[in-house]
Protein backbone atom coordinates (compact mmCIF):
# COMPACT_ATOMS: atom_id res chain seq x y z
CA UNK A 1 0.00 0.00 0.00
CA UNK A 2 3.10 2.44 0.59
CA UNK A 3 3.38 3.43 -3.05
CA UNK A 4 3.87 7.12 -2.43
CA UNK A 5 1.47 8.19 -5.10
CA UNK A 6 -0.64 10.89 -5.16
CA UNK A 7 -4.14 10.43 -4.94
CA UNK A 8 -7.43 12.35 -5.68
CA UNK A 9 -10.61 10.89 -5.14
CA UNK A 10 -13.79 12.74 -6.81
CA UNK A 11 -17.51 11.99 -5.66
CA UNK A 12 -19.94 13.08 -8.24
CA UNK A 13 -23.95 12.67 -8.39
CA UNK A 14 -25.48 12.71 -12.24
CA UNK A 15 -27.88 10.58 -12.42
CA UNK A 16 -30.53 12.77 -15.16
CA UNK A 17 -27.61 13.65 -17.35
CA UNK A 18 -23.84 13.88 -18.61
CA UNK A 19 -22.88 17.36 -17.01
CA UNK A 20 -21.18 16.63 -13.49
CA UNK A 21 -19.53 13.69 -15.00
CA UNK A 22 -18.31 15.31 -17.89
CA UNK A 23 -17.17 17.88 -15.73
CA UNK A 24 -15.31 15.28 -13.52
CA UNK A 25 -13.79 13.34 -16.47
CA UNK A 26 -12.30 16.88 -18.32
CA UNK A 27 -10.77 17.76 -14.55
CA UNK A 28 -9.13 13.85 -14.06
CA UNK A 29 -8.02 13.46 -17.62
CA UNK A 30 -6.12 17.07 -17.52
CA UNK A 31 -5.01 15.94 -14.12
CA UNK A 32 -3.04 12.69 -14.86
CA UNK A 33 -2.07 13.74 -18.42
CA UNK A 34 -0.10 16.59 -16.58
CA UNK A 35 1.34 14.76 -13.52
CA UNK A 36 2.35 10.77 -14.11
CA UNK A 37 2.66 10.05 -10.43
CA UNK A 38 -0.92 10.89 -9.24
CA UNK A 39 -3.87 8.78 -9.62
CA UNK A 40 -7.35 9.96 -9.98
CA UNK A 41 -10.56 7.78 -8.60
CA UNK A 42 -14.02 8.92 -9.66
CA UNK A 43 -17.02 7.59 -7.27
CA UNK A 44 -20.29 8.45 -9.66
CA UNK A 45 -23.48 7.43 -10.02
CA UNK A 46 -24.55 8.18 -13.65
CA UNK A 47 -25.97 4.82 -15.17
CA UNK A 48 -24.02 5.29 -18.37
CA UNK A 49 -20.37 5.50 -15.95
CA UNK A 50 -18.17 5.66 -17.33
CA UNK A 51 -19.41 7.21 -20.76
CA UNK A 52 -16.38 9.02 -21.45
CA UNK A 53 -12.91 7.71 -22.03
CA UNK A 54 -10.85 7.89 -19.37
CA UNK A 55 -6.98 8.05 -19.59
CA UNK A 56 -4.64 6.15 -17.63
CA UNK A 57 -4.38 5.82 -13.88
CA UNK A 58 -8.13 7.55 -13.56
CA UNK A 59 -10.68 4.66 -12.24
CA UNK A 60 -13.85 4.63 -11.14
CA UNK A 61 -16.43 3.19 -8.77
CA UNK A 62 -20.22 3.10 -9.18
CA UNK A 63 -22.67 3.75 -6.64
CA UNK A 64 -26.22 2.61 -6.98
CA UNK A 65 -28.04 5.49 -9.06
CA UNK A 66 -30.44 7.96 -7.54
CA UNK A 67 -32.29 10.76 -9.31
CA UNK A 68 -33.34 14.09 -8.94
CA UNK A 69 -36.67 14.95 -8.25
CA UNK A 70 -36.91 18.47 -7.09
CA UNK A 71 -34.51 20.67 -4.96
CA UNK A 72 -33.23 18.11 -2.18
CA UNK A 73 -35.50 15.54 -2.96
CA UNK A 74 -34.32 12.27 -4.66
CA UNK A 75 -35.76 8.55 -5.48
CA UNK A 76 -34.16 5.39 -6.65
CA UNK A 77 -33.09 5.06 -10.00
CA UNK A 78 -32.64 1.58 -10.95
CA UNK A 79 -33.32 -0.39 -8.34
CA UNK A 80 -36.50 -1.88 -6.72
CA UNK A 81 -35.74 -0.83 -3.22
CA UNK A 82 -36.95 2.11 -0.95
CA UNK A 83 -34.81 5.21 -1.21
CA UNK A 84 -33.75 5.06 2.35
CA UNK A 85 -32.20 1.83 2.24
CA UNK A 86 -30.19 2.94 -0.79
CA UNK A 87 -29.26 6.19 0.70
CA UNK A 88 -27.42 4.30 3.52
CA UNK A 89 -26.15 1.88 1.38
CA UNK A 90 -24.25 4.80 -0.77
CA UNK A 91 -23.44 6.47 2.90
CA UNK A 92 -21.20 3.27 3.81
CA UNK A 93 -19.99 3.02 0.69
CA UNK A 94 -18.54 6.60 0.26
CA UNK A 95 -17.10 6.19 3.52
CA UNK A 96 -15.68 2.93 3.31
CA UNK A 97 -13.92 4.30 0.08
CA UNK A 98 -12.40 7.46 1.37
CA UNK A 99 -11.07 5.32 4.95
CA UNK A 100 -9.85 2.51 2.36
CA UNK A 101 -7.90 4.88 -0.49
CA UNK A 102 -7.26 7.66 1.97
CA UNK A 103 -6.91 10.26 -0.66
CA UNK A 104 -4.79 13.33 -0.43
CA UNK A 105 -7.88 15.82 -1.90
CA UNK A 106 -11.36 14.87 -1.60
CA UNK A 107 -12.74 16.92 -4.56
CA UNK A 108 -17.17 16.90 -3.44
CA UNK A 109 -18.83 17.69 -6.78
CA UNK A 110 -22.03 20.20 -6.36
CA UNK A 111 -23.36 19.15 -3.52
CA UNK A 112 -21.14 20.38 0.19
CA UNK A 113 -23.16 17.48 1.79
CA UNK A 114 -24.08 15.29 -0.64
CA UNK A 115 -26.67 13.90 -2.36
CA UNK A 116 -29.33 14.18 0.78
CA UNK A 117 -26.90 14.58 3.05
CA UNK A 118 -25.02 11.25 2.24
CA UNK A 119 -21.97 12.70 2.48
CA UNK A 120 -21.49 13.95 6.35
CA UNK A 121 -20.95 10.00 7.33
CA UNK A 122 -17.86 10.82 5.47
CA UNK A 123 -16.99 13.90 6.55
CA UNK A 124 -17.22 13.07 10.42
CA UNK A 125 -14.85 10.37 9.64
CA UNK A 126 -12.22 12.24 7.95
CA UNK A 127 -12.02 14.62 10.72
CA UNK A 128 -12.69 12.60 13.41
CA UNK A 129 -9.44 10.28 12.34
CA UNK A 130 -7.70 13.17 11.74
CA UNK A 131 -7.23 12.13 8.69
CA UNK A 132 -4.44 14.37 6.73
CA UNK A 133 -7.31 14.44 3.14
CA UNK A 134 -7.86 17.96 2.03
CA UNK A 135 -11.78 18.49 1.20
CA UNK A 136 -12.59 20.66 -1.99
CA UNK A 137 -15.81 21.12 -3.25
CA UNK A 138 -16.46 22.41 -6.70
CA UNK A 139 -19.74 24.17 -7.62
CA UNK A 140 -20.88 24.76 -11.18
CA UNK A 141 -22.03 28.66 -11.76
CA UNK A 142 -25.17 28.27 -10.90
CA UNK A 143 -27.17 26.03 -8.80
CA UNK A 144 -30.41 27.04 -8.98
CA UNK A 145 -32.78 30.35 -8.10
CA UNK A 146 -30.56 31.67 -5.27
CA UNK A 147 -33.52 32.01 -2.49
CA UNK A 148 -34.14 28.16 -2.99
CA UNK A 149 -30.57 26.94 -2.75
CA UNK A 150 -29.81 29.27 0.29
CA UNK A 151 -33.15 27.86 1.74
CA UNK A 152 -32.17 24.05 1.44
CA UNK A 153 -28.89 24.96 2.53
CA UNK A 154 -30.34 26.24 5.96
CA UNK A 155 -32.32 23.72 6.32
CA UNK A 156 -29.62 21.08 5.70
CA UNK A 157 -26.79 22.84 7.75
CA UNK A 158 -24.93 23.13 4.76
CA UNK A 159 -23.17 26.45 5.51
CA UNK A 160 -22.21 24.92 8.39
CA UNK A 161 -20.55 21.76 6.77
CA UNK A 162 -18.72 24.23 4.35
CA UNK A 163 -16.86 26.07 7.38
CA UNK A 164 -16.03 23.17 9.49
CA UNK A 165 -14.54 20.71 6.47
CA UNK A 166 -13.86 22.46 3.30
CA UNK A 167 -10.34 23.87 2.44
CA UNK A 168 -11.75 25.46 -0.75
CA UNK A 169 -14.09 26.18 -2.34
CA UNK A 170 -13.90 26.03 -6.74
CA UNK A 171 -16.13 27.91 -8.31
CA UNK A 172 -16.04 26.58 -12.49
CA UNK A 173 -17.44 30.09 -13.35
CA UNK A 174 -16.55 33.80 -13.41
CA UNK A 175 -17.75 36.37 -11.26
CA UNK A 176 -18.44 38.74 -14.05
CA UNK A 177 -21.32 36.59 -15.33
CA UNK A 178 -22.45 35.10 -12.15
CA UNK A 179 -20.92 36.24 -8.63
CA UNK A 180 -22.01 32.38 -7.22
CA UNK A 181 -20.44 32.47 -3.57
CA UNK A 182 -22.61 35.90 -2.98
CA UNK A 183 -25.95 34.78 -4.72
CA UNK A 184 -25.63 31.97 -2.84
CA UNK A 185 -24.73 33.11 0.90
CA UNK A 186 -21.01 31.45 1.59
CA UNK A 187 -18.66 33.91 0.46
CA UNK A 188 -17.98 35.79 3.97
CA UNK A 189 -18.25 32.27 5.84
CA UNK A 190 -15.42 31.01 3.42
CA UNK A 191 -13.57 33.82 2.84
CA UNK A 192 -10.24 33.70 0.98
CA UNK A 193 -10.49 29.42 0.60
CA UNK A 194 -12.96 30.89 -2.64
CA UNK A 195 -11.58 30.31 -5.70
CA UNK A 196 -13.50 31.43 -9.16
CA UNK A 197 -11.50 29.05 -12.10
CA UNK A 198 -13.40 30.54 -15.13
CA UNK A 199 -15.71 27.80 -17.04
CA UNK A 200 -14.77 24.25 -17.38
CA UNK A 201 -14.75 22.58 -20.79
CA UNK A 202 -13.54 20.14 -22.99
CA UNK A 203 -10.32 21.45 -24.22
CA UNK A 204 -9.39 18.27 -26.57
CA UNK A 205 -8.35 18.62 -29.81
CA UNK A 206 -11.30 18.36 -32.92
CA UNK A 207 -10.91 17.44 -36.20
CA UNK A 208 -11.14 19.67 -38.88
CA UNK A 209 -14.52 20.57 -40.51
CA UNK A 210 -13.82 19.57 -43.62
CA UNK A 211 -13.35 16.04 -41.73
CA UNK A 212 -16.59 15.93 -40.22
CA UNK A 213 -18.30 16.93 -43.63
CA UNK A 214 -16.40 13.71 -45.21
CA UNK A 215 -17.74 10.93 -42.33
CA UNK A 216 -21.04 12.24 -42.52
CA UNK A 217 -21.27 13.03 -46.53
CA UNK A 218 -22.02 16.36 -46.91
CA UNK A 219 -21.13 19.33 -49.07
CA UNK A 220 -20.94 22.46 -48.29
CA UNK A 221 -24.17 23.09 -47.16
CA UNK A 222 -24.63 24.67 -43.96
CA UNK A 223 -24.36 22.28 -40.73
CA UNK A 224 -27.14 22.68 -37.65
CA UNK A 225 -26.09 20.67 -34.71
CA UNK A 226 -28.88 19.89 -32.47
CA UNK A 227 -27.69 18.50 -29.14
CA UNK A 228 -28.92 18.04 -25.55
CA UNK A 229 -26.34 16.29 -23.59
CA UNK A 230 -27.75 12.80 -21.78
CA UNK A 231 -30.72 13.96 -23.98
CA UNK A 232 -33.51 12.33 -21.27
CA UNK A 233 -35.88 15.55 -21.45
CA UNK A 234 -34.27 16.39 -25.02
CA UNK A 235 -37.66 15.11 -26.65
CA UNK A 236 -39.70 17.84 -27.54
CA UNK A 237 -36.98 20.17 -28.67
CA UNK A 238 -35.79 17.62 -31.32
CA UNK A 239 -39.29 16.79 -32.26
CA UNK A 240 -40.20 20.44 -32.86
CA UNK A 241 -36.82 21.16 -34.60
CA UNK A 242 -38.21 18.22 -37.17
CA UNK A 243 -41.51 20.13 -37.64
CA UNK A 244 -39.39 23.79 -38.13
CA UNK A 245 -37.35 22.51 -40.93
CA UNK A 246 -40.15 22.40 -43.65
CA UNK A 247 -41.01 25.83 -42.34
CA UNK A 248 -37.13 27.32 -43.56
CA UNK A 249 -37.84 29.65 -46.59
CA UNK A 250 -34.23 28.97 -47.81
CA UNK A 251 -34.07 27.73 -50.98
CA UNK A 252 -31.48 24.57 -49.68
CA UNK A 253 -31.74 23.62 -46.23
CA UNK A 254 -29.20 23.05 -44.13
CA UNK A 255 -27.59 20.08 -42.92
CA UNK A 256 -28.76 18.52 -39.66
CA UNK A 257 -27.17 16.17 -36.78
CA UNK A 258 -29.19 15.85 -34.16
CA UNK A 259 -27.23 13.53 -31.24
CA UNK A 260 -30.34 12.72 -29.03
CA UNK A 261 -27.79 11.35 -26.48
CA UNK A 262 -27.99 8.14 -24.17
CA UNK A 263 -30.99 9.06 -21.84
CA UNK A 264 -33.70 9.20 -24.23
CA UNK A 265 -35.70 6.47 -24.37
CA UNK A 266 -35.39 4.41 -27.19
CA UNK A 267 -39.61 4.89 -28.14
CA UNK A 268 -38.57 8.22 -28.90
CA UNK A 269 -35.31 7.83 -30.32
CA UNK A 270 -37.34 5.84 -32.97
CA UNK A 271 -39.96 8.58 -33.62
CA UNK A 272 -37.41 10.86 -34.49
CA UNK A 273 -35.52 8.79 -36.61
CA UNK A 274 -38.91 7.79 -38.90
CA UNK A 275 -39.56 11.07 -38.89
CA UNK A 276 -35.99 12.73 -39.48
CA UNK A 277 -35.33 10.38 -42.79
CA UNK A 278 -37.91 12.14 -44.90
CA UNK A 279 -36.04 15.45 -44.16
CA UNK A 280 -32.31 14.74 -45.07
CA UNK A 281 -31.61 14.71 -40.92
CA UNK A 282 -29.06 12.43 -39.33
CA UNK A 283 -30.16 11.11 -36.01
CA UNK A 284 -27.15 9.69 -33.76
CA UNK A 285 -27.18 8.59 -30.31
CA UNK A 286 -24.30 9.81 -29.79
CA UNK A 287 -21.02 10.23 -32.07
CA UNK A 288 -18.68 9.74 -29.55
CA UNK A 289 -16.40 12.69 -30.47
CA UNK A 290 -19.00 15.11 -30.20
CA UNK A 291 -16.27 18.06 -29.84
CA UNK A 292 -16.06 17.85 -34.18
CA UNK A 293 -19.55 18.10 -35.16
CA UNK A 294 -20.05 20.96 -32.35
CA UNK A 295 -17.25 22.49 -33.95
CA UNK A 296 -17.77 22.06 -37.77
CA UNK A 297 -21.65 23.39 -37.01
CA UNK A 298 -22.81 26.89 -37.99
CA UNK A 299 -25.35 26.42 -36.00
CA UNK A 300 -25.84 24.87 -32.61
CA UNK A 301 -29.53 24.47 -31.32
CA UNK A 302 -29.62 22.92 -27.58
CA UNK A 303 -30.48 23.32 -23.94
CA UNK A 304 -28.72 25.21 -21.63
CA UNK A 305 -26.40 22.71 -19.86
CA UNK A 306 -23.63 23.44 -18.39
CA UNK A 307 -21.15 21.74 -20.14
CA UNK A 308 -22.85 22.31 -23.64
CA UNK A 309 -23.00 25.75 -23.35
CA UNK A 310 -19.29 26.07 -22.47
CA UNK A 311 -18.46 24.20 -25.19
CA UNK A 312 -20.31 26.56 -27.71
CA UNK A 313 -18.75 29.59 -25.79
CA UNK A 314 -15.03 27.67 -27.09
CA UNK A 315 -16.09 27.62 -30.37
CA UNK A 316 -17.81 31.22 -30.44
CA UNK A 317 -20.90 29.40 -32.25
CA UNK A 318 -23.97 30.92 -33.29
CA UNK A 319 -26.22 28.95 -30.64
CA UNK A 320 -30.14 28.90 -30.44
CA UNK A 321 -30.86 27.67 -26.54
CA UNK A 322 -34.05 26.14 -24.90
CA UNK A 323 -33.06 25.91 -21.88
CA UNK A 324 -35.09 22.90 -19.09
CA UNK A 325 -38.11 24.70 -17.16
CA UNK A 326 -37.09 22.38 -14.26
CA UNK A 327 -36.26 20.66 -11.83
CA UNK A 328 -34.12 23.74 -11.26
CA UNK A 329 -33.74 27.20 -12.12
CA UNK A 330 -30.26 26.78 -13.23
CA UNK A 331 -30.75 26.11 -17.33
CA UNK A 332 -33.19 29.66 -17.39
CA UNK A 333 -31.08 31.62 -15.43
CA UNK A 334 -27.90 30.95 -17.41
CA UNK A 335 -28.97 31.27 -20.61
CA UNK A 336 -30.81 34.67 -20.18
CA UNK A 337 -26.93 35.89 -18.82
CA UNK A 338 -25.04 34.50 -21.50
CA UNK A 339 -27.99 36.18 -23.65
CA UNK A 340 -27.39 39.69 -22.24
CA UNK A 341 -23.92 38.75 -23.14
CA UNK A 342 -24.52 38.43 -26.90
CA UNK A 343 -23.61 34.68 -26.92
CA UNK A 344 -26.46 32.72 -27.63
CA UNK A 345 -30.51 33.22 -28.58
CA UNK A 346 -32.48 32.02 -26.35
CA UNK A 347 -36.34 30.18 -27.21
CA UNK A 348 -38.28 29.59 -23.70
CA UNK A 349 -39.52 26.26 -23.41
CA UNK A 350 -42.96 27.89 -23.23
CA UNK A 351 -42.91 29.44 -26.15
CA UNK A 352 -41.05 26.75 -28.15
CA UNK A 353 -43.59 26.19 -31.31
CA UNK A 354 -42.21 25.24 -34.94
CA UNK A 355 -42.53 28.46 -36.27
CA UNK A 356 -40.92 30.69 -33.86
CA UNK A 357 -38.16 28.21 -33.64
CA UNK A 358 -38.23 28.04 -37.32
CA UNK A 359 -37.73 32.08 -37.49
CA UNK A 360 -35.09 31.71 -34.80
CA UNK A 361 -32.87 29.22 -36.98
CA UNK A 362 -33.74 31.82 -40.07
CA UNK A 363 -31.63 34.68 -38.43
CA UNK A 364 -29.16 32.45 -37.14
CA UNK A 365 -28.10 31.05 -40.27
CA UNK A 366 -27.67 34.78 -41.23
CA UNK A 367 -24.30 35.93 -41.21
CA UNK A 368 -25.43 39.20 -41.03
CA UNK A 369 -27.19 38.85 -37.96
CA UNK A 370 -24.54 37.82 -35.99
CA UNK A 371 -23.95 40.22 -32.73
CA UNK A 372 -21.43 42.96 -32.77
CA UNK A 373 -20.43 42.47 -29.36
CA UNK A 374 -19.81 39.10 -27.86
CA UNK A 375 -18.56 39.40 -24.07
CA UNK A 376 -16.86 36.25 -23.45
CA UNK A 377 -16.51 34.80 -20.09
CA UNK A 378 -13.36 33.00 -18.81
CA UNK A 379 -12.65 29.62 -19.93
CA UNK A 380 -9.62 28.65 -18.41
CA UNK A 381 -11.38 26.16 -15.63
CA UNK A 382 -9.82 23.03 -16.30
CA UNK A 383 -6.28 24.57 -16.49
CA UNK A 384 -7.26 26.75 -12.92
CA UNK A 385 -8.77 24.24 -11.35
CA UNK A 386 -6.55 21.09 -12.51
CA UNK A 387 -3.83 23.51 -10.81
CA UNK A 388 -5.92 24.34 -7.36
CA UNK A 389 -6.12 20.90 -6.71
CA UNK A 390 -2.38 19.76 -7.16
CA UNK A 391 -1.04 22.72 -5.37
CA UNK A 392 -3.36 21.00 -2.35
CA UNK A 393 -1.36 17.84 -2.86
CA UNK A 394 1.43 16.76 0.20
CA UNK A 395 4.62 17.35 -1.22
CA UNK A 396 6.18 14.02 -2.52
CA UNK A 397 9.23 11.99 -2.09
CA UNK A 398 10.52 8.68 -2.02
CA UNK A 399 9.29 8.01 1.46
CA UNK A 400 5.36 7.15 2.29
CA UNK A 401 3.38 10.08 2.65
CA UNK A 402 1.34 10.74 6.05
CA UNK A 403 -1.75 9.50 3.68
CA UNK A 404 -0.17 6.48 2.74
CA UNK A 405 0.85 5.40 6.28
CA UNK A 406 -2.59 5.76 7.59
CA UNK A 407 -3.50 3.07 5.37
CA UNK A 408 -2.22 -0.13 7.49
CA UNK A 409 -4.40 1.51 10.52
CA UNK A 410 -7.75 1.79 8.77
CA UNK A 411 -7.22 -1.47 7.16
CA UNK A 412 -6.80 -3.25 10.83
CA UNK A 413 -10.63 -1.30 11.76
CA UNK A 414 -13.77 -3.43 11.96
CA UNK A 415 -16.50 -3.15 9.37
CA UNK A 416 -18.75 -0.31 10.75
CA UNK A 417 -21.92 -0.62 12.26
CA UNK A 418 -24.65 -0.21 9.97
CA UNK A 419 -26.56 3.06 11.68
CA UNK A 420 -24.11 5.00 13.05
CA UNK A 421 -20.02 5.24 12.86
CA UNK A 422 -17.59 7.84 13.81
CA UNK A 423 -20.16 10.03 16.18
CA UNK A 424 -22.27 10.65 12.70
CA UNK A 425 -25.21 8.82 11.57
CA UNK A 426 -27.13 8.79 7.73
CA UNK A 427 -30.30 11.79 8.70
CA UNK A 428 -33.64 10.29 7.76
CA UNK A 429 -34.83 11.81 4.36
CA UNK A 430 -36.49 15.14 4.70
CA UNK A 431 -39.08 17.13 2.66
CA UNK A 432 -35.99 18.86 0.95
CA UNK A 433 -31.78 18.04 0.90
CA UNK A 434 -28.60 19.19 -0.47
CA UNK A 435 -29.54 20.68 -3.87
Amino acid sequence: MSDGSARILMYTQDSYGLGHLRRATNLANSLVAQHPGLSVLLVVDSPVAPFFELQPHVDFIKLPTVVKVGAGVFRTGQLQTCYEQIKVLRAHLLRETVLRYVPDVLLVDHMPAGANRELMLTLAAIRRRNLPTKLVLGLRDIIDEPSVTRAVWRRERVYEAMERHYHRVLIYGSPDVFATAEEYGFARRMGERVQYCGYVCNMEEVKEPERVREKFALSDEPIVAVMAGGGADAYQLMHTYLDAVPLLSRTRPPATLMMTGPFMQEEQRKVLRDKAAALGVQVRTSVGDSLSPLNAADVVVSMAGYNTMSEILRFEKRAIIVPRAGPSAEQGMRSRLFAARGLIDVVEQAKLDAPTLALALERALDVRTRPAVRRQPDLSGVATASRALVELLPGRSPSVSPARERVVTLLADPPPAWAAVDGASVPPTSPVGAS
